[in-house]
């Protein structure tokens, strides 16, 4: 079982890779692998050095670095809760540009026996000068985003559960690419798991806000002083 995740996690990351194009030269990537008798993680994630506004640079990779170390913390605390079947952890990144708006999109599988969970997280922001954390409510207008949404969930009776979907949450994972806003759900929040995180292309015409003057992201409180802490090296 532990083979059949390393190869679907090692195509899924290649995957995403194939996205990211010019936005490569601007960080590199960092792999940290861990195994012990309870738990056992994986995880690629990008860590910038090219951006323009090093404040910037500073706030995303501290905001990268703080959700691994959330999530690592909850796949401890799990294994500690029930012995003897290790939870295994596995993370894919991809990174995607449209302008100066990036976008990192970072997935979380954790499986324990027969029970998969995958969760989405994104870090977007704009890379110039003077530049800022760009979350969702503050790219588009919310109540039309939500509108559209349920249009689209409600075309597809077969793959979307509409009883499920109340609204796009302020911190659901985007990216954005060809003038389109992809959003990305959870597992198992607008869809049957067989679906994985599925995606919803929504156009971004009269739908986007002329500025966005918020530089805090949804994410937790927590904030890390050096995101160096995490001890990963390059591959």
């Amino acid at each position: 079982m532990k083979q059949v995740w390393i190869i679907i996690m090692a195509v899924m990351f290649i995957v995403s890779g194939s996205n990211i194009g010019e936005a490569k030269s601007h960080y590199k990537i960092k792999h940290k692998d861990q195994i012990t008798n309870d738990w056992e993680i994986h995880v690629d994630y990008p860590l910038f050095d090219q951006l323009e506004d090093k404040d910037l640079q500073q706030e995303v990779n501290t905001k990268i670095v703080q959700k691994l170390e959330s999530t690592f913390r909850d796949v401890k605390r799990g294994a500690s809760d029930l012995m003897g079947m290790p939870v295994l952890y596995y993370e894919e990144t991809g990174v995607y540009r449209e302008k100066d708006l990036y976008s990192v999109v970072m997935t979380s599988h954790i499986s324990r026996g027969e029970q998969y969970n995958s969760t989405v997280t994104s870090v977007n922001f704009e890379n110039k000068d003077h530049g800022k954390v760009v979350p969702l409510n503050k790219l588009v207008d919310m109540e039309e985003l939500n509108q559209r949404v349920q249009k689209a969930i409600a075309q597809e009776p077969d793959t979307y559960n509409k009883e499920k979907f109340t609204k796009v949450r302020d911190n659901t994972a985007f990216y954005v690419a060809d003038d389109q806003l992809f959003l990305i759900f959870n597992k198992y929040e607008i869809a049957a798991g067989v679906h994985g995180t599925p995606e919803i292309q929504i156009p971004l015409n009269g739908m986007q806000l002329e500025h966005a003057d918020e530089t805090n992201a949804p994410f937790p409180s927590f904030t890390l002083k050096y995101p160096q802490t995490i001890q990963a090296d390059n591959s």
